[in-house]
């Protein structure tokens, strides 16, 4: 028996279909914290940058890597100091303020996605910062814990009402089409019809903008594709200072720039994705220029350093 207003077939077919791709995930990563509610600003002239912690997701190695075997990538991880297994993916949002503004950089994963993350609002909410105080969403791309969590998935609201968004034109073109599901790989087939759902939600209020494009007073879309078609990072610069806020480019603290030429599995042009990885990698490299990673350790800020023949992200 079940009580209360009746909920729409498509949306209780939804939560059900998430709910299991959730359980089934979870079982081949171990559960872990997310990253802490607190993290230190960086300044970027009167601008100010931060992450805010969605909880972590979980994955395996065999997904991320399927075209490599698997003792390659235990030498990686051998030479790093570190057990070649998988750990909980941390997913950091990022917050900047612009004056009065408060610009959210995703909007995380919801409460459809996966257990441990879609902490978001949390987070938030420790900080003393409303829901209603994000003057705008930008996402870097449309894969579920960038974009689900915009809307509530229970009762179909906005969780941030009075922001605008902000979406990668090629994005849009791509995750709206009436037949995106028949142009992705069957683990995608089910989640991008929630992502076209959730663009098509925020469509009366949601701004497309391509690479080079100023988004709001000092961020500008920078072109990272690959990973999807239009994914794109944001550059936060004033004068000579400059953070990239990398979305899910640069994906994960080892393999990614330990290895970047390597076939990652949630990415949808492979090669692409490659190039697009060496040559940010060089550009952050030789700029010296701070990078925020969506996946990558503790709250996502460091650098890029030459390595050998690759790199290496330091924390900082």
């Amino acid at each position: 028996m079940t009580t209360g207003a009746s909920v729409p077939k498509s949306r209780c077919d939804r939560r059900l279909f998430m709910a299991g791709l959730a359980a089934g995930l979870a079982g081949a990563w171990p559960t872990g914290r997310a990253a802490a509610n607190t993290a230190a600003a960086l300044k970027v002239g009167g601008t100010s940058v931060e992450t805010a912690s969605d909880g972590t997701l979980s994955s395996s190695l065999a997904f991320m890597l399927p075209n490599t075997p698997r003792e390659e990538v235990e030498t990686v991880f051998k030479v790093e100091g570190q057990r070649a297994e998988a750990a909980p993916i941390p997913t950091n949002a990022s917050l900047v303020r612009i004056g009065s503004e408060i610009i959210l950089i995703d909007a995380g994963s919801g409460n459809s996605f996966q257990p441990t993350a879609g902490k978001l609002g949390e987070t938030l909410e420790s900080r003393n910062i409303s829901r209603e105080a994000i003057t705008q969403v930008v996402f870097t791309h449309a894969h579920p814990d960038h974009l689900w969590g915009a809307i509530d998935d229970f009762d179909d609201s906005e969780r941030f009402p009075n922001a605008r968004y902000v979406v990668p034109a090629a994005e849009w073109d791509f995750w709206t089409r009436d037949d995106v599901e028949n142009l992705v790989p069957d683990w995608l087939k089910g989640l991008s019809v929630g992502s076209r759902r959730t663009l098509r939600r925020l469509e009366s209020k949601l701004e497309r903008r391509k690479p080079g494009e100023s988004i709001a007073p000092g961020l500008t879309y920078v072109a990272t594709p690959g990973h999807t078609p239009g994914h794109a990072s944001v550059l936060v610069e004033a004068g000579r200072e400059q953070v990239l806020i990398g979305g899910d480019a640069l994906s994960h603290g080892v393999l990614s720039f330990r290895r970047p030429a390597w076939a990652f599995g949630s990415d949808l042009d492979r090669d692409l994705a490659s190039r697009t990885r060496l040559t940010l990698l060089d550009r952050l490299a030789t700029e010296r220029m701070t990078l925020v990673g969506f996946h990558l350790p503790g709250s996502g800020v460091g650098h890029v350093e030459l390595a050998g023949d690759s790199y290496r992200f330091v924390q900082t």
